[in-house]
């Protein structure tokens, strides 16, 4: 006998190969004399069961199992079809439990599991000052020279960066703003790129008093010099100086961290700014040296590091990839955490709903044995209609995750560094999809047959359902809706725990009042930024912008509050100790209206005045934190302070004059909203005499419901043409974007707590309807024997009573479990909350009363005569 070719249908295969051998039979019985009809039917009947042979070679063949798993995935449709009810109702739960998954998959694949799109991206890591942060934090220009001259034994190549701000192209027809990143000369070698014009910035390059050199991006090359490799070479403008073109990076070059259009030599030792954290550092690990190895053999260089002016707790080597992640990771692993609890709730949902089908079908199921099915046979149809269910629902999750996808991304407050395009669902995804689909088919396929497995073939026969087997899968759907309250639960308190976190960061005390005030930023002059010239044009924009009619009062600031930073070293004047020292104290060049316009409150002596004036005494006004710090229990007023000086040590070229403490204000939250304001220094804009920004930043006051914005782009437009506004917003908009990562973990978490809130009502109602139907001919009984109404009543709804305050009782401890992952998210509140807990119990618990309320209704309306005769 062949055997089976692939490419043709196999029980073609057979049918030919029995009817040749048939054939070839009756030939030869015809030739030896019979008669052809004789002939065959002697054939036929040596031959045997065609049946049996055909099945016998298929097991040869070993194809047996392919059919009969088309067999069974058939039968399986056809009974959904039957069903359909049953079939909409378990393919939307498990989508609504799939499709979050897929989409917060989806973003955890973008930024954490996805390679970065570099050469050897598992050898790129982030060097820097390890603290209680989990990125690294940034090295001063001397750390990051003694780590690349002491560094050989673990990185191939060592390269610091550092942001250049917006840099303006002039060239014949016009100006272009490309954004700029400072970096030294094996930055592109740590992450593997070569440029594919000319070459990467030279060590020469980074020194200073060295040419200025540039390395374009391709997306920048193509469209500012139209893709001509003649630019390699020629010298092109950025601001007022010239830069040589030295080379063009690969079009699928993005540096995620900080997307930029142009590349420029840093220069260590070039700036006051050296002196500070400022410089981010990356290195290339060398080949089969391992994180953990990196780590132990730079332990040793931690005391000798230069310049530890802060108190750091060592040095840190991670996973650049890890870095870039930041604040992102724990957040989305919560997020996920979350997802995966409603997976289980939409599984326990589904799987009452099967239980509940399986016990209805008892008899069809006893039918089926009797007459001499197997229980392997049954355990695979269970599993072939399980599969179909979490098939279709996955593919419903996955359409549904797609089609939300984009608004997810867009909503994301996280700054995803260039990697929101990447949020695309791609074959890891699919396979996720896939996975959790298979997962969730065996759950409900072993739970269906088990359920199957322990029917009573005679009793269900006899009395035509389950028998003695209810109570124990009452049971077992009991502890179903149990579990979907206990998860539903410990969902309920982490929405309620973020929420709480949310309500005390609007609560914080900002120091000033948002309401009414817009924020615009303008950047400094090009041409000539001296500190005279854009004092002079920020008095004028300030003359013109207070005339607007709407505007109650308007002020210039190097940095509004929660937009940014800006410090320097500041220290007592005649103390050089570290007591009254500090590194980053943080430094606010202001106008005279600056207090007034925030509504700041002037604690102690006075504001910044008109009549400070560059030639005016040097003054300085304080805020609240910095005068505790340097003068607890005391005035600091007429005391002296010197910004640039630290330890006695001037960072300035021309040092600072000692200023005179003038005035103390309330504390104004800095650039994180959640952490306690900065020690600050507010000075004259006036006398500022050194520049800390490369832009001013405007806070102007209005009346309510007044619409200025376009009088202001006007009047910026007026005095300057070429000047750009590169943000106008409501200041009450820079409070949400504070909070907007907090705000988003808490809708999110609060969303799936209303998904599984719903889910768990369903299933203890599904529970309570089927235990009123199978108790109609007990509770019949009840009422004939005089039972009011009300007793019935009561009888039903304890019993959705008792499951939710089981799921409670297991879904607290849980949650005492699982909320500590939350810790690092929280603000003000503690995860063990009282308020949270008893919250979230009591809305589950009158949710659990709402879902028993209608099937205890039903249990009241029934007819005792009918009940009578129900079976």
């Amino acid at each position: 006998m062949a055997f089976w070719r692939p490419g043709r249908n196999p029980n073609d295969e057979i049918e030919a190969e029995i009817l040749s051998h048939l054939n070839m039979a009756v030939q030869d019985r015809v030739e030896r004399g019979e008669a052809p009809q004789q002939a065959d039917r002697s054939s036929r009947r040596e031959f045997g069961n065609v049946g049996l042979v055909k099945e016998t070679t298929r097991d040869v063949w070993g194809l047996r199992w392919l059919e009969d798993l088309g067999h069974d995935l058939r039968f399986g449709w056809r009974t959904l079809r039957r069903s359909p009810g049953f079939a909409i109702t378990a393919i939307l739960t498990l989508a609504l439990g799939i499709g979050p998954n897929t989409a917060i998959f989806t973003v955890i694949n973008a930024v954490l599991l996805r390679p970065l799109p570099y050469a050897g991206p598992q050898r790129i890591a982030k060097v820097g000052l390890r603290n209680e942060d989990p990125v690294p934090s940034d090295v001063n220009v001397p750390q990051f020279v003694y780590l690349r001259e002491h560094g050989g034994n673990v990185f191939e190549d060592v390269a610091g960066y550092s942001g250049a701000g917006t840099l303006q192209l002039k060239q014949r027809d016009g100006s272009d703003w490309l954004k700029a990143l400072a970096v030294t000369d094996e930055f592109f070698p740590a992450l593997g790129v070569n440029a594919i014009l000319g070459r990467e910035i030279s060590s020469d390059e980074t020194r200073p008093g060295s040419p200025l050199a540039v390395v374009l991006s391709d997306g920048i090359w193509r469209r500012a010099f139209g893709g001509d490799p003649g630019v390699i070479g020629k010298q092109i403008t950025l601001n007022t100086d010239a830069y040589t073109v030295v080379g063009v990076l690969p079009p699928d070059f993005d540096f995620i961290e900080q997307p930029s259009d142009i590349f420029i030599p840093l220069h260590p030792g070039h700036s006051i700014g050296d002196t500070g954290t400022n410089t981010r550092v990356i290195a290339r690990l060398k080949p089969g040296l391992s994180l953990k190895q990196a780590r132990a053999q730079l332990s040793g260089l931690y005391e000798q590091l230069p310049n530890k002016n802060v108190a750091p707790l060592g040095l840190s080597v991670m996973s650049y990839q890890q870095a870039l992640a930041g604040d992102l990771r724990p957040s989305l692993l919560i997020l996920f955490g979350a997802v995966a609890v409603l997976l289980l709730i939409a599984c326990a949902n589904v799987a009452s709903l099967i239980l509940t089908r399986a016990n209805g079908r008892a008899r069809e199921t006893a039918i089926r044995l009797a007459i001499g099915a197997g229980r392997g046979r049954l355990l695979r149809q269970s599993l072939a209609e399980s599969f179909l269910i979490a098939l279709m629902g996955a593919a419903g999750g996955l359409l549904a995750a797609a089609w939300a996808l984009h608004g997810l991304a867009a909503a994301i407050p996280w700054d995803l560094s260039g990697r929101a395009s990447s949020v695309r669902i791609d074959l890891r995804v699919l396979f996720f999809t896939l996975g959790t689909a298979i997962f969730t088919s065996l759950i409900f396929g072993l739970g269906s047959f088990w359920q199957t497995a322990r029917t009573s073939v005679i009793v269900t026969l006899k009395e035509g359902r389950p028998g003695a087997q209810g109570p124990s899968h009452g049971r077992i759907r009991n502890v179903l809706a149990i579990a979907e309250v206990a998860l539903s639960l410990s969902l309920l308190i982490g929405a309620a725990l973020l929420g709480e976190t949310l309500h005390n960061l609007y609560r914080e005390n900002l120091g000033f009042d948002p309401q009414n005030v817009i924020r615009m930023t303008t950047p400094y002059p090009v041409n000539n930024p001296s500190n005279a010239r854009i004092w002079s044009f920020e008095q004028q924009v300030l003359a013109r912008v207070q005339g607007i009619p709407g505007v109650l009062s308007a002020a210039a600031v190097t940095v509004s509050p929660l937009a940014g930073q800006s410090n320097l070293p500041t220290q007592v004047a005649g103390n050089d100790d570290a007591q009254h020292s500090y590194g980053g104290t943080e430094i606010r060049a202001i106008s005279s209206q600056y207090f007034g316009t925030l509504r700041t409150p002037v604690l102690e002596g006075r504001p910044i005045l008109e009549g400070d004036t560059a030639g005016a005494p040097l003054v300085a006004v304080i805020n609240q934190r910095l005068a505790h710090r340097w003068w607890p229990g005391k005035s600091p007023l007429g005391e002296h302070i010197v910004i640039g000086e630290f330890l006695g040590r001037q960072l300035f070229k021309e040092p600072q004059p000692p200023r005179e403490v003038v005035g103390v204000v309330a504390d104004v939250k800095g650039l994180v909203l959640g952490s306690p304001a900065p020690p600050m220094v507010y000075v004259p804009a006036a006398q500022a005499g050194l520049q800390m920004n490369d832009s001013t930043d405007w806070v102007i006051r209005t009346a309510p419901n007044a619409e200025v914005a376009p009088a202001i782009r006007e009047v910026i437009a007026q005095m300057d043409p070429g000047q750009r506004i590169t943000a106008l917003e409501p200041l009450s908009n820079v409070i949400h974007n504070a909070v907007s990562g907090q705000t988003f973990d808490a809708a999110l978490l609060g969303l799936f707590a209303a998904v599984a809130l719903a889910l768990a009502s369903i299933g203890i109602y599904a529970v309570l309807s089927l235990h009123v139907a199978q108790r109609t001919h007990e509770i019949g009984i009840r009422m004939a024997l005089g039972a009011e109404p009300r007793q019935v009543l009561r009888l039903v709804v304890r019993q959705g009573l008792v499951l939710a305050l089981a799921g409670v009782v297991i879904g607290s401890a849980a949650a005492l479990g699982l909320t500590r992952f939350l810790s690092g998210l929280l603000y003000g509140v503690q995860a063990t909350s009282f308020e949270a807990y008893a919250g979230g119990a009591a809305v589950l618990i009158f949710v659990a009363l709402l879902a028993s309320y209608i099937p205890a209704r039903r249990a009241v309306r029934v007819d005792p005569l009918v009940a009578l005769r129900h079976e």
